[in-house]
């Protein structure tokens, strides 16, 4: 009988003993796990070891994810480590992902947000890019957990309760499935999907006229509003001010609108403990929506801007 495969993935001489106990308990649960120190990766001449590892990730089942204090070995594709690399194919791949974060490095984070632009310096990290790379992690992770952990119990008492969820929605839909094979029942199961392909066709072809373009050029405003949101390292091709608001708001952002369409954008969200607002001025933006080419500084420092600040106790988010 086949079992899970599942993908551990962490740096390795800082969390061996990590991966040791992780790898002890999945195997007593009956899964595979599959991790490159203990020789479950096959290696071939024809392409690297690094790439031999993200090869191997796409045949797992589920993906844990362990990131500590090390920054850990630069990866050849890009600016950030192996491990960090292996979470982004993991999630571009859809596979299903369970993120541990280690606590000090978790609060930190934080702070890191909070005063990234005033010239921060980590104490819990070894390398800047592991906090720029966990605040990309929050705004863009919607369906995955992010869990902070002490010790390697932390993180198994998560794992045996959420398997124990998943295999519970998994015996529901079969039971689901197995009561509603009804002639009546597969009827309207078929107008149902009938009914969201059509949907979805229509917001496909919406989303594709207010994207429409490359990613090959990008305004210098929406630079800037990448660089103050953290994702300097990206490029992206945002032609006017709908688009530009509905990837503000798959962000997270809450978008509030003051007076006229032409009239300056305001964003928020909150994090931490913390309420960040990012501000549009109407001079962004031609008289029918499209972005203007502005290339002054100054112009861009008092159009865009981006702030931070402390939420009251009692103001704070609901923990929920």
């Amino acid at each position: 009988m086949a079992a899970p495969r599942v993908f551990v993935s962490s740096t390795y001489y800082d969390l061996q003993h990590v991966r040791n106990d992780i790898r002890v308990f999945l195997q007593g649960l009956g899964y595979e796990p599959v991790m490159h120190d203990k020789g479950n990766i096959p290696y071939t001449q024809e392409v690297s070891l690094e790439e031999s590892c993200y090869n191997e990730l796409e045949s797992c089942d589920i993906v844990i994810c362990i990131i500590g204090n090390k920054f850990g070995t630069k990866s050849s594709n890009g600016n950030y480590s192996i491990t960090m690399t292996e979470l982004q194919k993991a999630i571009k791949s859809r596979k299903k992902i369970y993120i541990y974060i280690l606590k000090d490095v978790y609060i930190e984070n934080s702070t890191y947000k909070a005063n990234k632009d005033n010239g921060f310096v980590p104490y819990h990290v070894d390398d800047i890019r592991i906090h720029e790379f966990i605040s990309e992690l929050k705004d863009i992770i919607k369906n995955h957990p992010i869990t902070s952990f002490e010790t390697v119990t932390d993180i198994t008492l998560n794992l045996r309760q959420q398997f124990a969820g998943l295999f519970q929605h998994l015996l529901s839909q079969e039971a689901t499935i197995t009561e509603s094979k009804t002639y009546e029942d597969l009827k309207d199961t078929a107008e149902s999907i009938e009914g969201l392909i059509d949907s979805l066709s229509k917001e496909q072809k919406s989303f594709f006229n207010k994207f429409n373009g490359s990613i090959f050029a990008i305004q210098p405003s929406i630079r800037k509003i990448l660089n103050v949101l953290g994702g300097k390292q990206y490029d992206l091709f945002i032609p006017n001010k709908e688009a530009l608001k509905q990837y503000l708001i798959d962000l997270g952002f809450t978008f509030s609108e003051k007076g006229f369409p032409l009239e300056d954008l305001v964003f928020s969200k909150c994090i931490g403990g913390y309420k960040y607002t990012l501000k549009i001025d109407s001079n962004v933006f031609s008289s029918n929506g499209e972005i203007n080419d502005i290339r002054d500084r100054k112009d861009l420092e008092q159009y865009i801007t981006y702030t931070s600040e402390l939420i009251p106790e009692d103001e704070d988010e609901l923990p929920f």
